[in-house]
């Protein structure tokens, strides 16, 4: 949201171009993967039914989607990918998560075990009758799917269990609409709203263990210029160092203003290659040639990636 807000308080009069970027992220609680044969288990708890231990209080298919969110997101990180993670269902009449774990290393030959220990997701759907005018009867309609999840992660060989988390949100897909009930049945289904919920918490779960990437926009000026404006033109295809060699030229400019964006942009074209620190040179530079407001924001974001590195650094070992 910060980004988001920074990125729109660029100035209308001046044009700016946003590009997508792929960055990796440092995982809030990372395991240690390398040595290890990891597996994914979704555990299914018995309840009772009259009389009979048959009905399992979690629902297969969600959790079974929970463990694959998290089987998805750890394999997008290429050194991840080659574990190529196995996902089982265990259908548990132990009543505790230690009694849990303990059925399941008498029944694996793994030895880290991440655990979809409980899930609950509930889906619903409204219809909200929000004015009338001329047109007729205009209305929101959402569709939502709130979910619960416990994880753990379980060390066979220490016998530890670790990374204890229970996560909670509410998926919103939503629309306002005069045909209440075409755009509910363009939304989600209450099914399908469900799954995509189960996911959601598996993949959010994987980024507390491992590395993971995360898309970000980041934008750039294009001052009124044909060179600039085919800096940009090379910047959207992706080819920096191009785009580098008309910035780089530019942020020499006798007017201030273009220069000091030239050197803003240059800025993004250094954190683009990993070079953070010069990153923030590039922007002092631009600093004191013209007070170009966005420039503040782009520190933060570069003082942060700047301090997430070292994290990252360690945990790329631990892979």
């Amino acid at each position: 949201m910060f980004f988001l807000l920074w990125t729109l308080a660029a100035s209308a009069a001046d044009d700016y171009r946003v590009v997508s970027l792929q960055i990796l992220k440092p995982a809030r609680q990372p395991i240690a993967f390398t040595g290890r044969t990891p597996a994914i288990y979704a555990i299914l708890h018995v309840t009772e039914t009259n009389g009979e231990r048959h009905t399992f209080r979690n629902d297969s298919l969600h959790a079974v989607e929970a463990a694959i969110g998290i089987k998805e997101t750890l394999e997008e990180f290429e050194s991840l990918a080659d574990y190529d993670l196995p996902v089982y269902n265990f259908y548990s009449f132990c009543t505790d998560a230690a009694t849990c774990a303990d059925s399941l290393e008498a029944i694996t030959e793994n030895d880290l075990l991440i655990l979809v220990k409980d899930i609950t997701v509930t889906p619903f759907q409204r219809i909200e009758r929000r004015y009338t005018d001329s047109y007729g009867d205009y209305f929101y309609v959402g569709s939502y799917a709130a979910y619960t999840a416990a994880f753990e992660v379980y060390d066979t060989i220490t016998r530890t269990r670790t990374n204890m988390e229970t996560l909670s949100d509410t998926l919103t897909w939503d629309k306002n609409t005069l045909n209440a009930e075409q755009a509910l049945a363009e939304l989600p289904s209450a099914t399908e709203a469900a799954q995509f919920a189960a996911a959601e918490a598996g993949k959010l779960f994987a980024r507390r263990l491992a590395p993971y990437w995360l898309t970000v926009q980041r934008f750039f000026f294009v001052p009124s210029h044909k060179e600039l404006q085919q800096a940009a033109t090379y910047a959207e295809n992706s080819e920096w160092n191009e785009a580098m060699k008309i910035w780089e030229q530019y942020a020499g400019h006798n007017n201030r203003k273009t220069a000091a964006q030239s050197a803003f942009n240059m800025a993004l074209a250094c954190e683009v290659n990993g070079k953070y620190e010069l990153s923030l040179e590039w922007l002092q530079y631009a600093e004191k040639l013209y007070p170009v407001k966005e420039i503040a924001g782009y520190r933060a974001i570069l003082q942060r990636r700047i301090k997430e590195s070292a994290n990252l650094e360690k945990q790329l070992q631990d892979l």
